[in-house]
């Protein structure tokens, strides 16, 4: 990630001014809007998106859960019948490749992953022209903008990056665990004697 990427820290005052700058006033019982959250019945999907409940709550945004078992869940989120949903990438994080996968508009679900009909044509061609290009400084100023361009149109909100811990007897040798947290380290993982 480039270090001059905008950044976005949890500040409810900051989203309380601007919500009242865009219109959304509190109404009587405090609340300005609903929105709805789609989750898996998986118990860690449930805690965060209740957690996201309470936090939107602090600014005046009721968000309603609705809990569905991964299939129905999943089935719902690639078909875009959401308003808001959280999953979590395992793997994929390593190569910026990802951001065509996820943010591209030739990639709308079923595609790939941009479930949001997210488009922007400034991302795309940046997209478009780093996947083709063997200039390795041109690439990164290209993958440097379209990060650019993805953290002012927020059109998806990362909210963590999961450590990546292996814990393993001595005798298994050459285990370099991925910052994706992919199980690729067994490929050249050995067991000595």
């Amino acid at each position: 990630m480039d270090r001059d990427v905008a950044r976005f820290d949890y500040d409810p005052a900051r989203a309380a001014k601007l919500l009242d700058e865009a219109g959304y006033a509190r109404g009587k019982d405090g609340i300005r809007f609903h929105m709805a959250m789609k989750t898996s019945n998986v118990e860690e999907m449930r805690l965060l998106a209740a957690v996201l409940q309470q936090q939107l709550a602090k600014v005046g945004i009721a968000l309603d859960l609705r809990s569905y078992e991964f299939a129905t869940f999943y089935s719902d989120v690639t078909r875009g019948a959401f308003q808001m949903y959280s999953l979590r990438w395992i793997g994929g994080n390593e190569q910026p490749d990802i951001f065509s996968y996820a943010f591209s508009t030739a990639r709308f679900s079923p595609k790939g992953a941009n479930r949001g009909y997210y488009s922007n044509p400034r991302l795309d061609a940046l997209l478009d022209d780093a996947s083709k290009s063997a200039d390795m400084a041109r690439r990164r100023a290209d993958y440097v903008e379209a990060q650019q361009i993805l953290a002012s149109d927020l059109p998806a909100i990362n909210l963590w990056y999961r450590d990546t811990i292996v814990v393993h007897n001595r005798r298994l040798t050459h285990v370099v665990p991925t910052p994706s947290g992919s199980y690729t380290f067994l490929e050249t993982a050995e067991l000595t004697k």
